[in-house]
């Protein structure tokens, strides 16, 4: 017997590059399976930009508290396995692959795409192993989304900015309503949105579900210090020590501390801080490299790209190269003038996991080389021991660029 190749079943399914922006034929799928989406408590993590990073201060903190968390991740940056966490930790291959082939005939009859068997297969496993809570990151939107199928407990909305426009919207008011979709009646709800015609949108929906709405804006926060290392900061008067020294960084950390005391009052301040500084992002402002300094940051829209070079401004980055690729779907014209005025050089390259095809006027957007390797090494060539080399604009650039420094894959185990 042949034997079952976990990446060919997906491959078959149409690959990551797949999208299907539905959940008609997930609910089939799952109702079939025994709706194992129903059996673990959720918490759900959407917006534009941080919600990964506010999923894993959710997660930590909570697991400081001694809960037992399932966490749902997306992308992945070196392997699949990031994806799913258990205790905080990636899964093994083998339990990824026993997962996916008893979840493959379903997936195969109802015509699910690779986002889609991937959540099938989280909730799944969740039914078996029964952590005290699922931490759902949504993917695509929000209410068509994959992840969109609990009744949560609680759910986050980090902040909204332009991203996906081709499925979600050509306003930010689009944007915001699409994300909205995994609002539930009475759940509470946390947002980090600060525009205030967003901000009336979303109190609004929330008063019509009779959701209780905490904006994160309304949380005092200072920073204390900052370095490559890290950043010491203060929220609502409390001390925390946090590994990623991005002002995104903190906004994230104020709205997983909003949450955690809204929708968990039973979880102490100390456990909030000691799973806080526990929280290493892989890929995003991530150092991997000293003399000269390597970071790797997978920002991706525009929102993102402001948020770094704020970043980069506040820590007084000079002598910066950068080497950046964006998906065909993104902004990537914005992003580079964005970065023009703080780096000596750009040098574009293209992102082998991106979705869609490069228009012609991409390759002209700054100097160009077409292998993301290549583009490396051409640039680290012409860099001294006192420089910084920045690659930037896509997570999926960063995956594929992240082993010349670092083997080991986020999350793991081993």
């Amino acid at each position: 017997m042949k034997k079952f190749s976990w990446e060919a079943a997906l491959e078959q399914l149409g690959g990551e590059r797949s999208i299907h922006y539905s959940l008609e034929n997930l609910k089939s799928a799952l109702h079939e399976m025994g709706n194992p989406e129903k059996t673990v408590e959720s918490l759900v993590i959407g917006g534009t930009n941080g919600k990964g990073g506010t999923t894993l201060f959710i997660t930590e903190a909570l697991a400081a508290h001694g809960y037992s968390i399932a966490t749902y991740l997306s992308p992945h940056l070196q392997h699949l396995r990031e994806r799913f966490l258990d205790g905080g930790r990636a899964w093994s291959e083998s339990r990824l692959s026993d997962w996916i082939e008893k979840a493959y005939p379903a997936a195969r009859k109802w015509k699910l795409s690779y986002f889609e068997l991937l959540t099938l297969v989280f909730f799944l496993d969740s039914q078996v192993t029964k952590p005290h809570f699922n931490v759902l990151e949504v993917g695509l939107g929000g209410r068509l989304d994959a992840t969109n199928v609990t009744n949560p407990r609680g759910v986050c909305l980090t902040n909204i900015s332009w991203d996906h426009m081709d499925y979600l919207g050509d306003s930010l008011e689009k944007i915001l309503k699409e994300k909205m979709g995994v609002l539930r009646p009475e759940i509470p709800v946390v947002s980090g949105v600060k525009e205030q015609d967003l901000q009336k949108i979303l109190k609004k929906e929330c008063q019509r579900l009779s959701c209780s709405l905490t904006f994160t804006n309304d949380i005092p926060r200072a920073l204390k210090s900052k370095s490559w290392s890290g950043q010491g900061i203060t929220i609502d008067g409390y001390d925390f020590k946090i590994r990623n020294p991005s002002t995104g960084a903190l906004e994230n950390a104020v709205t997983a501390y909003a949450f955690l005391k809204k929708c968990f009052p039973e979880v102490s301040v100390a456990s909030i801080q000691t799973g806080f500084e526990k929280v290493i992002q892989a890929g995003r402002l991530e150092v991997v490299q000293e003399n000269p300094r390597v970071i790797l940051s997978g920002d991706h829209n525009v929102g993102g790209m402001e948020s770094l070079i704020k970043t980069l401004r506040e820590l007084k980055e000079k002598n910066l190269f950068v080497v950046c690729g964006f998906s065909p779907d993104k902004d990537a014209k914005q992003m580079i003038e964005l970065l023009h005025p703080f780096c000596k050089e750009i040098l574009l390259t293209k992102v082998p996991r991106a979705r869609g095809e490069y228009p012609a006027t991409y390759s002209k957007l700054a100097r160009f080389i077409e292998g993301p390797k290549n583009a490396v090494e051409k640039m680290m060539a012409q860099m001294t021991d006192q420089d910084t080399l920045l690659i930037t604009g896509s997570l999926y650039l960063v995956g594929e660029l992240r082993p010349l420094w670092v083997k080991r894959i986020p999350f793991d185990i081993t």
